[in-house]
């Protein structure tokens, strides 16, 4: 929790002082996956009560030097509570929250931010009705970076029922920008 708070202070001040990302150089090199912090915020809607659909996950440049980012997250991995991999497949398709632009590579000043969004159907359960086998609480995800192999970044979730949902989530890529395109 304490990475998180830290990460959504650091994105208040670079979207607020850095102005995010710029405009393409080729002599900017690909970002090294340490140098980069990422937060999350639930997304969606729904009548009387609120029903994430989603998350916007916003990535910012830690380090002092710019870089350059291209593509989509990968090795998305959602796991229950005791860790153990919930079975979804991946799209890269337009959905209810976010639309699916071109792929584009994103420089990003130092304190620089951009994002990507992921998204499921409307299906938050409380208390979930499904097996805990089917039941996301947690995702891992690797950016297109230098190194991203090394570790990747893991949030917690609220409850997702993907026994409800047929296990479909859409990823949109890396956008020069704090909240991806709806």
């Amino acid at each position: 929790m304490i990475v998180v708070a830290g990460a959504f202070a650091i994105v208040t001040w670079s979207v607020t002082t850095a102005n995010g990302a710029f405009a393409s150089s080729s002599s900017v090199k690909e970002c090294m996956q340490a140098q980069l912090q990422v937060a999350t915020e639930q997304r969606g809607g729904g009548g009387y009560t609120y029903i994430p659909l989603g998350y916007t996950f916003l990535i910012v440049n830690i380090g002092t030097k710019s870089c350059a980012l291209r593509g989509y997250p990968y090795e998305v991995i959602f796991s229950t509570t005791s860790g153990a991999p919930v079975k979804v497949s991946i799209s890269h398709q337009p959905n209810v929250l976010y639309t699916q632009p071109k792929v584009r590579r994103v420089v990003l000043r130092p304190g620089g931010v951009a994002s990507f969004g992921i998204s499921y159907a409307n299906d938050n359960v409380s208390p979930p009705s499904k097996p805990a086998t089917c039941i996301a609480t947690l995702i891992d995800f690797r950016l297109p970076a230098r190194s991203s192999a090394l570790y990747s970044f893991e949030f917690v979730l609220r409850p997702i029922d993907f026994c409800q949902t047929a296990r479909k989530v859409t990823v949109t890529p890396v956008e020069g920008q704090a909240v991806p395109q709806t």
